[in-house]
Protein backbone atom coordinates (compact mmCIF):
# COMPACT_ATOMS: atom_id res chain seq x y z
CA UNK A 1 0.00 0.00 0.00
CA UNK A 2 2.50 2.73 1.21
CA UNK A 3 4.39 1.73 -2.41
CA UNK A 4 0.90 2.48 -4.12
CA UNK A 5 0.85 5.41 -2.52
CA UNK A 6 4.85 6.57 -3.26
CA UNK A 7 4.27 5.76 -6.57
CA UNK A 8 1.27 7.65 -6.96
CA UNK A 9 2.99 10.66 -5.47
CA UNK A 10 5.46 10.38 -7.72
CA UNK A 11 3.29 10.67 -10.63
CA UNK A 12 1.78 13.56 -9.29
CA UNK A 13 4.85 15.27 -8.77
CA UNK A 14 6.08 14.71 -12.19
CA UNK A 15 2.80 15.70 -13.57
CA UNK A 16 2.82 18.81 -11.69
CA UNK A 17 6.32 20.08 -12.37
CA UNK A 18 6.04 19.32 -16.14
CA UNK A 19 2.65 20.85 -16.57
CA UNK A 20 3.75 24.64 -15.33
CA UNK A 21 7.18 24.20 -17.82
CA UNK A 22 4.22 23.58 -20.50
CA UNK A 23 2.40 26.38 -19.42
CA UNK A 24 5.37 28.76 -19.22
CA UNK A 25 6.07 27.51 -23.14
CA UNK A 26 2.88 28.28 -23.84
CA UNK A 27 2.74 31.45 -22.41
CA UNK A 28 5.88 33.11 -24.28
CA UNK A 29 5.00 31.74 -27.50
CA UNK A 30 1.38 33.12 -26.93
CA UNK A 31 3.18 36.42 -25.72
CA UNK A 32 5.06 36.13 -29.20
CA UNK A 33 2.05 35.64 -31.47
CA UNK A 34 0.16 38.68 -29.46
CA UNK A 35 3.39 40.80 -30.48
CA UNK A 36 3.04 39.53 -34.00
CA UNK A 37 -0.20 41.61 -34.49
CA UNK A 38 0.62 44.39 -32.71
CA UNK A 39 3.77 45.14 -33.58
CA UNK A 40 5.65 45.91 -37.17
CA UNK A 41 7.68 42.95 -38.95
CA UNK A 42 11.45 44.64 -37.60
CA UNK A 43 9.96 44.98 -33.80
CA UNK A 44 9.08 41.31 -33.91
CA UNK A 45 12.09 40.49 -35.29
CA UNK A 46 13.75 42.24 -32.21
CA UNK A 47 11.24 40.74 -29.89
CA UNK A 48 11.71 37.29 -31.08
CA UNK A 49 16.16 37.84 -30.99
CA UNK A 50 15.47 39.43 -27.24
CA UNK A 51 13.55 36.06 -26.88
CA UNK A 52 16.41 33.52 -27.76
CA UNK A 53 19.14 35.51 -26.62
CA UNK A 54 17.65 35.26 -22.74
CA UNK A 55 16.88 32.14 -23.47
CA UNK A 56 20.49 30.79 -24.41
CA UNK A 57 22.56 33.24 -21.94
CA UNK A 58 20.09 33.65 -19.37
CA UNK A 59 18.61 29.83 -18.44
CA UNK A 60 21.91 28.96 -20.15
CA UNK A 61 24.54 30.13 -17.53
CA UNK A 62 21.84 30.06 -14.76
CA UNK A 63 20.36 26.68 -15.10
CA UNK A 64 23.59 25.92 -14.40
CA UNK A 65 23.23 27.34 -10.59
CA UNK A 66 20.01 25.40 -10.21
CA UNK A 67 21.38 21.93 -11.23
CA UNK A 68 24.65 21.95 -8.86
CA UNK A 69 21.95 23.52 -5.99
CA UNK A 70 19.94 20.13 -6.83
CA UNK A 71 22.45 18.41 -6.10
CA UNK A 72 24.93 19.57 -3.55
CA UNK A 73 21.40 20.40 -1.32
CA UNK A 74 19.87 16.58 -2.34
CA UNK A 75 23.23 14.82 -1.04
CA UNK A 76 23.01 17.04 2.52
CA UNK A 77 19.59 15.56 2.56
CA UNK A 78 20.63 11.83 1.60
CA UNK A 79 23.82 12.16 4.31
CA UNK A 80 22.32 14.06 7.31
CA UNK A 81 24.33 17.16 6.87
CA UNK A 82 23.04 20.82 6.60
CA UNK A 83 22.45 23.26 3.49
CA UNK A 84 23.98 26.12 4.65
CA UNK A 85 26.92 25.50 2.95
CA UNK A 86 25.33 25.26 -0.27
CA UNK A 87 22.83 28.10 -0.05
CA UNK A 88 26.06 30.23 0.18
CA UNK A 89 27.90 28.66 -2.57
CA UNK A 90 24.49 29.15 -4.38
CA UNK A 91 24.37 33.05 -4.09
CA UNK A 92 28.00 33.14 -4.58
CA UNK A 93 28.03 31.56 -7.95
CA UNK A 94 24.96 33.11 -9.29
CA UNK A 95 26.53 36.38 -8.47
CA UNK A 96 30.05 35.15 -10.43
CA UNK A 97 27.87 34.23 -13.51
CA UNK A 98 25.51 37.30 -13.10
CA UNK A 99 28.78 39.36 -13.23
CA UNK A 100 29.89 37.51 -16.21
CA UNK A 101 26.57 37.62 -18.02
CA UNK A 102 26.61 41.91 -17.49
CA UNK A 103 29.91 42.54 -18.58
CA UNK A 104 29.41 40.19 -22.18
CA UNK A 105 26.31 41.90 -22.64
CA UNK A 106 28.04 45.25 -22.25
CA UNK A 107 31.21 44.23 -24.58
CA UNK A 108 28.18 43.05 -27.44
CA UNK A 109 26.27 45.87 -27.15
CA UNK A 110 27.12 47.49 -30.28
CA UNK A 111 26.22 44.69 -31.98
CA UNK A 112 23.12 43.67 -29.42
CA UNK A 113 21.84 46.93 -31.02
CA UNK A 114 21.20 46.22 -34.30
CA UNK A 115 19.52 42.84 -33.59
CA UNK A 116 17.52 44.36 -30.79
CA UNK A 117 17.16 47.80 -30.90
CA UNK A 118 20.10 50.50 -29.66
CA UNK A 119 19.80 53.01 -26.59
CA UNK A 120 20.22 52.58 -22.74
CA UNK A 121 16.32 50.86 -22.84
CA UNK A 122 17.10 47.87 -25.20
CA UNK A 123 20.12 46.59 -23.89
CA UNK A 124 19.69 47.89 -20.22
CA UNK A 125 16.32 45.25 -20.66
CA UNK A 126 18.90 42.47 -21.53
CA UNK A 127 20.75 43.11 -18.20
CA UNK A 128 17.24 43.25 -16.54
CA UNK A 129 16.94 40.08 -17.94
CA UNK A 130 19.62 38.45 -16.93
CA UNK A 131 19.01 39.95 -13.03
CA UNK A 132 15.64 38.14 -13.62
CA UNK A 133 17.03 34.69 -14.56
CA UNK A 134 19.52 34.52 -12.10
CA UNK A 135 17.13 35.40 -9.47
CA UNK A 136 14.53 32.90 -10.56
CA UNK A 137 17.04 29.69 -10.72
CA UNK A 138 18.67 30.85 -7.69
CA UNK A 139 15.30 30.50 -6.01
CA UNK A 140 14.59 26.87 -7.75
CA UNK A 141 18.15 25.51 -6.52
CA UNK A 142 16.79 25.00 -2.51
CA UNK A 143 13.22 24.03 -3.73
CA UNK A 144 14.16 21.26 -6.18
CA UNK A 145 17.16 20.05 -3.90
CA UNK A 146 14.55 19.70 -0.75
CA UNK A 147 12.33 18.20 -3.80
CA UNK A 148 9.65 20.70 -2.72
CA UNK A 149 8.12 20.39 -6.13
CA UNK A 150 4.89 22.93 -5.19
CA UNK A 151 6.60 25.78 -4.58
CA UNK A 152 8.97 24.57 -7.53
CA UNK A 153 6.38 24.22 -9.98
CA UNK A 154 4.46 27.69 -8.74
CA UNK A 155 7.47 29.44 -9.94
CA UNK A 156 6.72 28.46 -13.41
CA UNK A 157 3.10 29.12 -12.95
CA UNK A 158 3.93 32.40 -11.94
CA UNK A 159 6.04 33.71 -14.52
CA UNK A 160 3.70 32.06 -17.24
CA UNK A 161 0.89 34.20 -15.41
CA UNK A 162 2.75 37.38 -15.61
CA UNK A 163 3.74 36.99 -18.38
CA UNK A 164 0.22 36.87 -20.14
CA UNK A 165 -1.38 39.38 -17.51
CA UNK A 166 1.22 41.96 -19.05
CA UNK A 167 0.69 41.17 -23.13
CA UNK A 168 -2.98 41.33 -22.28
CA UNK A 169 -2.38 44.90 -20.49
CA UNK A 170 -0.19 45.61 -23.62
CA UNK A 171 -2.86 44.43 -26.88
CA UNK A 172 -5.86 46.27 -24.34
CA UNK A 173 -3.79 49.42 -24.12
CA UNK A 174 -2.76 49.22 -27.76
CA UNK A 175 0.47 49.29 -27.38
CA UNK A 176 2.83 48.98 -30.65
CA UNK A 177 6.19 49.73 -29.91
CA UNK A 178 8.93 47.30 -29.08
CA UNK A 179 9.62 47.79 -25.63
CA UNK A 180 7.08 46.92 -23.48
CA UNK A 181 6.36 43.89 -25.12
CA UNK A 182 10.21 42.92 -24.26
CA UNK A 183 9.67 44.18 -20.58
CA UNK A 184 7.45 41.82 -20.60
CA UNK A 185 9.84 38.46 -21.05
CA UNK A 186 12.43 40.72 -18.93
CA UNK A 187 10.20 41.07 -16.04
CA UNK A 188 8.31 38.18 -15.52
CA UNK A 189 11.02 35.94 -14.15
CA UNK A 190 11.82 38.38 -11.72
CA UNK A 191 8.43 38.62 -9.91
CA UNK A 192 8.49 34.76 -9.63
CA UNK A 193 11.44 34.77 -7.99
CA UNK A 194 10.35 37.71 -5.59
CA UNK A 195 7.09 35.70 -4.90
CA UNK A 196 8.62 32.64 -3.53
CA UNK A 197 11.81 33.48 -2.25
CA UNK A 198 10.83 33.56 1.32
CA UNK A 199 9.78 29.73 0.91
CA UNK A 200 12.97 28.85 -0.80
CA UNK A 201 14.70 30.66 1.80
CA UNK A 202 13.06 28.87 4.59
CA UNK A 203 15.44 26.20 6.28
CA UNK A 204 14.80 22.85 6.24
CA UNK A 205 16.84 20.30 8.82
CA UNK A 206 18.43 17.26 7.74
CA UNK A 207 16.80 13.77 9.42
CA UNK A 208 19.71 12.40 10.49
CA UNK A 209 22.95 13.97 12.03
CA UNK A 210 26.23 13.71 10.94
CA UNK A 211 28.22 10.57 12.57
CA UNK A 212 30.58 11.26 14.90
CA UNK A 213 33.25 9.33 13.79
CA UNK A 214 33.14 11.09 10.73
CA UNK A 215 36.75 12.47 9.05
CA UNK A 216 36.94 16.40 7.55
CA UNK A 217 37.09 15.38 4.44
CA UNK A 218 34.45 13.49 5.35
CA UNK A 219 32.22 16.01 6.28
CA UNK A 220 32.86 18.80 3.40
CA UNK A 221 32.05 15.77 1.48
CA UNK A 222 28.51 15.74 3.41
CA UNK A 223 27.90 19.45 2.58
CA UNK A 224 27.60 18.66 -1.40
CA UNK A 225 29.84 21.15 -2.03
CA UNK A 226 31.39 21.19 -5.94
CA UNK A 227 34.56 23.24 -6.77
CA UNK A 228 34.19 26.36 -9.09
CA UNK A 229 35.36 24.55 -12.16
CA UNK A 230 32.37 22.00 -12.12
CA UNK A 231 30.02 25.05 -11.73
CA UNK A 232 31.71 26.70 -15.05
CA UNK A 233 31.83 23.60 -17.08
CA UNK A 234 28.07 23.55 -15.82
CA UNK A 235 27.89 26.70 -17.30
CA UNK A 236 29.30 25.73 -20.52
CA UNK A 237 27.23 23.08 -21.12
CA UNK A 238 23.77 24.65 -20.85
CA UNK A 239 24.91 27.77 -22.29
CA UNK A 240 26.14 25.39 -25.33
CA UNK A 241 22.85 23.03 -25.18
CA UNK A 242 20.35 26.54 -25.83
CA UNK A 243 23.05 27.43 -28.28
CA UNK A 244 21.88 24.04 -29.78
CA UNK A 245 18.33 24.41 -29.68
CA UNK A 246 18.73 28.49 -30.50
CA UNK A 247 20.90 28.84 -33.11
CA UNK A 248 19.68 27.35 -36.16
CA UNK A 249 16.70 29.69 -36.74
CA UNK A 250 18.54 32.19 -36.53
CA UNK A 251 21.35 30.94 -38.99
CA UNK A 252 18.30 29.76 -41.45
CA UNK A 253 17.17 33.67 -41.28
CA UNK A 254 20.29 34.96 -41.91
CA UNK A 255 20.78 32.95 -44.86
CA UNK A 256 17.48 33.71 -46.06
CA UNK A 257 17.46 37.21 -46.13
CA UNK A 258 15.99 37.54 -49.71
CA UNK A 259 13.43 35.06 -48.87
CA UNK A 260 11.68 36.15 -45.70
CA UNK A 261 8.24 34.72 -46.03
CA UNK A 262 10.12 31.22 -46.73
CA UNK A 263 12.78 32.19 -43.10
CA UNK A 264 9.64 32.92 -41.12
CA UNK A 265 7.85 29.50 -41.46
CA UNK A 266 11.42 27.56 -40.40
CA UNK A 267 11.48 29.56 -37.72
CA UNK A 268 7.88 29.45 -36.38
CA UNK A 269 8.20 26.03 -36.73
CA UNK A 270 11.81 25.53 -35.42
CA UNK A 271 10.61 27.73 -32.15
CA UNK A 272 7.33 25.84 -32.17
CA UNK A 273 9.18 22.75 -31.83
CA UNK A 274 11.65 23.54 -29.36
CA UNK A 275 9.34 23.90 -26.66
CA UNK A 276 10.10 21.03 -24.74
CA UNK A 277 13.44 22.27 -24.19
CA UNK A 278 12.45 24.79 -22.09
CA UNK A 279 11.46 22.29 -19.49
CA UNK A 280 14.60 19.98 -19.92
CA UNK A 281 15.84 21.73 -16.74
CA UNK A 282 13.19 20.71 -14.87
CA UNK A 283 13.81 16.80 -16.33
CA UNK A 284 17.04 17.52 -14.39
CA UNK A 285 15.73 18.93 -11.34
CA UNK A 286 13.28 15.67 -10.99
CA UNK A 287 15.89 13.40 -12.09
CA UNK A 288 19.20 14.52 -9.88
CA UNK A 289 18.09 14.06 -6.64
CA UNK A 290 16.17 10.27 -6.94
CA UNK A 291 19.95 9.44 -9.00
CA UNK A 292 21.52 10.68 -6.66
CA UNK A 293 20.09 9.43 -3.54
CA UNK A 294 20.38 5.74 -5.33
CA UNK A 295 24.06 6.54 -6.01
CA UNK A 296 24.94 7.39 -2.52
CA UNK A 297 22.83 4.06 -1.40
CA UNK A 298 24.51 1.88 -3.39
CA UNK A 299 20.95 0.83 -5.19
CA UNK A 300 22.09 0.36 -8.53
CA UNK A 301 19.48 -2.08 -9.74
CA UNK A 302 17.09 0.78 -9.14
CA UNK A 303 18.74 3.43 -10.83
CA UNK A 304 18.98 0.90 -14.22
CA UNK A 305 15.15 0.51 -13.75
CA UNK A 306 14.32 3.94 -13.94
CA UNK A 307 16.84 4.47 -16.19
CA UNK A 308 14.63 1.92 -18.54
CA UNK A 309 11.19 3.41 -17.43
CA UNK A 310 12.32 6.81 -19.08
CA UNK A 311 13.10 5.47 -21.96
CA UNK A 312 10.66 3.54 -22.81
CA UNK A 313 8.42 6.55 -21.74
CA UNK A 314 10.65 9.12 -24.11
CA UNK A 315 9.86 6.47 -27.34
CA UNK A 316 6.57 6.54 -26.95
CA UNK A 317 6.53 10.32 -26.23
CA UNK A 318 8.90 11.16 -29.04
CA UNK A 319 6.08 8.99 -31.94
CA UNK A 320 3.53 11.36 -30.57
CA UNK A 321 5.98 14.55 -30.84
CA UNK A 322 7.17 13.18 -34.34
CA UNK A 323 3.08 12.55 -35.26
CA UNK A 324 2.57 16.26 -34.25
CA UNK A 325 4.88 17.76 -36.10
CA UNK A 326 3.76 16.41 -39.17
CA UNK A 327 0.56 17.02 -38.65
CA UNK A 328 -0.01 19.61 -36.48
CA UNK A 329 2.36 21.88 -36.35
CA UNK A 330 1.89 23.73 -40.07
CA UNK A 331 -1.73 24.31 -38.95
CA UNK A 332 -0.51 26.15 -35.59
CA UNK A 333 1.77 27.86 -37.68
CA UNK A 334 -1.02 29.55 -39.78
CA UNK A 335 -3.19 30.24 -37.87
CA UNK A 336 -1.45 31.38 -34.26
CA UNK A 337 1.53 33.16 -36.11
CA UNK A 338 1.10 33.87 -39.28
CA UNK A 339 2.75 32.11 -41.41
CA UNK A 340 2.35 31.87 -45.11
CA UNK A 341 4.82 29.27 -45.72
CA UNK A 342 5.96 25.99 -43.80
CA UNK A 343 9.05 23.53 -44.52
CA UNK A 344 8.49 20.30 -46.08
CA UNK A 345 7.15 17.40 -44.47
CA UNK A 346 10.52 15.87 -43.38
CA UNK A 347 11.49 18.99 -41.91
CA UNK A 348 9.35 19.20 -39.48
CA UNK A 349 9.84 15.41 -38.87
CA UNK A 350 13.65 16.38 -38.70
CA UNK A 351 13.57 18.89 -36.06
CA UNK A 352 10.92 16.88 -34.06
CA UNK A 353 13.19 13.81 -33.94
CA UNK A 354 16.20 16.09 -32.59
CA UNK A 355 14.21 17.37 -29.68
CA UNK A 356 13.37 13.61 -28.83
CA UNK A 357 17.27 12.90 -29.06
CA UNK A 358 17.65 15.91 -26.76
CA UNK A 359 15.55 14.86 -24.19
CA UNK A 360 16.84 10.94 -24.34
CA UNK A 361 20.52 13.11 -23.61
CA UNK A 362 19.50 14.55 -20.70
CA UNK A 363 18.97 11.06 -18.88
CA UNK A 364 22.60 10.28 -19.64
CA UNK A 365 23.32 14.03 -18.85
CA UNK A 366 22.18 13.53 -15.28
CA UNK A 367 24.10 10.16 -14.59
CA UNK A 368 27.20 12.43 -15.19
CA UNK A 369 26.60 15.52 -13.55
CA UNK A 370 25.78 13.37 -10.40
CA UNK A 371 29.30 11.64 -11.24
CA UNK A 372 30.51 15.21 -11.43
CA UNK A 373 31.77 15.20 -15.02
CA UNK A 374 30.27 18.39 -16.03
CA UNK A 375 33.61 18.58 -18.24
CA UNK A 376 32.72 15.58 -20.06
CA UNK A 377 29.21 16.82 -20.67
CA UNK A 378 30.10 20.17 -21.65
CA UNK A 379 32.64 19.32 -24.34
CA UNK A 380 29.89 17.07 -25.79
CA UNK A 381 27.45 20.13 -26.31
CA UNK A 382 30.19 22.63 -27.30
CA UNK A 383 31.12 20.22 -30.42
CA UNK A 384 27.83 19.76 -31.05
CA UNK A 385 26.97 23.44 -31.34
CA UNK A 386 30.27 23.50 -33.46
CA UNK A 387 28.78 20.61 -35.60
CA UNK A 388 25.61 22.93 -36.03
CA UNK A 389 27.03 26.14 -36.99
CA UNK A 390 29.46 24.02 -39.46
CA UNK A 391 26.92 22.31 -40.60
CA UNK A 392 24.44 25.48 -40.78
CA UNK A 393 26.72 27.77 -42.77
CA UNK A 394 28.31 24.79 -45.06
CA UNK A 395 25.18 22.94 -46.44
CA UNK A 396 22.44 23.63 -49.30
CA UNK A 397 20.17 24.81 -49.12
CA UNK A 398 19.58 26.83 -46.05
CA UNK A 399 16.96 25.26 -44.43
CA UNK A 400 17.87 21.55 -45.11
CA UNK A 401 21.44 23.20 -43.50
CA UNK A 402 18.97 24.30 -40.11
CA UNK A 403 17.39 21.39 -40.11
CA UNK A 404 19.94 18.51 -40.23
CA UNK A 405 22.07 20.63 -38.44
CA UNK A 406 20.55 20.62 -35.46
CA UNK A 407 19.60 16.82 -35.90
CA UNK A 408 23.39 15.87 -36.13
CA UNK A 409 23.84 17.93 -33.05
CA UNK A 410 21.57 16.01 -30.78
CA UNK A 411 22.82 12.75 -32.08
CA UNK A 412 26.47 13.82 -31.31
CA UNK A 413 25.77 14.89 -27.57
CA UNK A 414 24.07 11.24 -27.25
CA UNK A 415 26.87 9.72 -28.63
CA UNK A 416 29.76 11.36 -26.86
CA UNK A 417 27.79 11.26 -23.58
CA UNK A 418 27.23 7.60 -24.37
CA UNK A 419 30.90 7.29 -24.40
CA UNK A 420 31.85 9.07 -21.38
CA UNK A 421 29.48 7.35 -18.93
CA UNK A 422 31.17 4.05 -20.46
CA UNK A 423 34.39 5.28 -19.03
CA UNK A 424 33.03 6.79 -15.95
CA UNK A 425 31.08 3.50 -15.30
CA UNK A 426 32.56 0.24 -14.35
CA UNK A 427 30.82 -2.67 -15.82
CA UNK A 428 28.11 -3.88 -14.21
CA UNK A 429 27.49 -1.42 -12.00
CA UNK A 430 26.06 2.29 -11.82
CA UNK A 431 27.08 5.65 -11.86
CA UNK A 432 30.02 6.27 -9.36
CA UNK A 433 30.92 10.02 -8.17
CA UNK A 434 34.42 10.83 -7.21
CA UNK A 435 35.59 10.08 -3.68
Amino acid sequence: MASRVSTTRKTSTAAQVAASQIALAGSNYLVLALAARHVDAAGFAALSSYYLLINTVGRGLFAAVELETTRAIALTAATGAGDGVARRDAVRHTLTLLVGALVIVAASSPLLGRIIGSGVSAIGLLAVGALAMAASYLVRGPLAGHRRYGPYAATFWIEAGVGLAAAGALVATGVDTTTPWIATFALAPLVAALVLARAAARPHHAAAPAKPHETTAGRDEATGRGTRAELLWSAALLLAGQGVWNLAPVLVSARLADAPALAAGFVTVAVILRAPVLFFPSVQALLLPAITTMVGTGNDAAVRRVTRRLGTMLAAGGVVWVLLAVFVIPTVAHLVFGATITPPTWVLAVLAVSTVVGAGAQIVQAHLVVARRQSGVAMAWIAALAALVVAGLALAPPITAGALGQLAAAVIVVIILGLVRRRVISPGSTTRAPR
